[in-house]
């Protein structure tokens, strides 16, 4: 997103949506959206299959599309701008985003600047699927502990191509593909750290904070921001992102997936969810089954046999059946 002043003291707001298979139909639906706002407009970028290669060879796919790769690459788009807001799409907009775009300066030596975590040492012991970040290096690990998380963050291209940083992306993430846990934002944080500046909390909150933390955010005390900067992000959000693979067009439940319900409704895609959802409510069922999930291990572990993992998995399972049976 670029900002631009016009008369009247507004500002216009430019969108730009890369891409490479959202169809003329589609595109013209998005139009709709922003048609009620004249200080917005809305531009669509065809990629042609860029990053399709690296995408194949990413071992954690997870929820994650190839897009998540088009981080690396703003500078080559955008070569008229000197900075540049990125989002995630799996999110809803609460608030103004302008304020910290223009306060952030092009000048300084910051590439990124966006949300920290609020504890990395709560956040990151290497257990579950956290196990992963064991294959870093300490000073690679160092830099994702404090980093930043790439659903939202503001870009300074014009430090980005001094530096050549876009190719710095590609070349550690295709060196790297193997490991990559939260793949473009380990590369974003790994390459770009310490050179990040922090954003206040409220410019991005996972929805499931009010799962983790409490309904008032009572289990999140005071670190990298003020209990200030934590009240201000409950009471008002700027942006909340639908994070994980539990994404509330699947899972109503969520927290905050009224929100995004409520907005959708003002869009021309309502209908279309809505004759689609008794499709997803039945895949989500067999998801459930117990045939469902014995095939989709098979499919993601061909070799679970010959993994010592799985026979300590399934000793602790054993050990449990046997305890609760005792």
């Amino acid at each position: 997103m670029q900002n631009i002043p016009i008369w009247g003291g507004g500002i216009e707001y430019k969108l730009y949506v890369l891409h490479d298979n959202i169809t003329q139909d589609q595109q013209a639906s998005l139009q709709k959206t922003i048609e009620s706002f004249s200080n917005c407009s809305l531009e669509f970028i065809n990629t042609k299959g860029l990053f399709s290669d690296i995408w194949e060879s990413l071992t954690s796919k997870h929820h994650f599309s190839k897009e998540i790769f088009y981080k690396f690459i703003p500078s080559r788009f955008f070569p008229q701008y000197d900075k540049i807001i990125i989002t995630d799409v799996d999110v809803v907009f609460l608030g103004d985003v302008s304020e910290s775009f223009l306060d952030f300066d092009a000048n300084t030596s910051s590439y990124l600047a966006g949300i920290k975590l609020n504890n990395p040492d709560q956040f990151y012991p290497l257990i579950g699927w956290k196990e992963g970040y064991k294959k870093f290096s300490k000073i690679e690990f160092e830099a994702i502990q404090n980093g930043i998380g790439a659903g939202y963050f503001i870009a300074n291209l014009k430090a980005m191509r001094k530096n050549n940083i876009e190719q710095k992306f590609i070349d550690y993430a295709t060196s790297n593909i193997h490991k990559l846990i939260l793949p473009e934002q380990d590369v974003l944080n790994i390459i770009c750290y310490p050179h990040i500046h922090t954003l206040s909390l409220k410019h991005m909150i996972a929805n499931y904070t009010w799962k983790v933390c409490g309904e008032k955010w009572e289990k999140l005390s005071p670190c990298v921001y003020t209990q200030k900067q934590i009240d201000e992000a409950r009471l008002q959000p700027i942006q909340i992102h639908y994070a994980g693979h539990k994404k509330p067009w699947f899972y109503t439940d969520e927290p905050k997936s009224d929100l995004w319900f409520f907005y959708l409704a003002q869009t021309p895609f309502l209908q279309e969810h809505l004759n689609r959802l008794p499709c997803t409510i039945i895949a989500l069922h067999k998801k459930t089954l117990l045939l469902y999930r014995i095939k989709s291990y098979l499919q993601k572990n061909p070799l679970f046999l010959f993994q010592a993992s799985f026979y300590l998995r399934f000793y602790k399972k054993i050990k449990q059946i046997l305890r609760f049976n005792s």
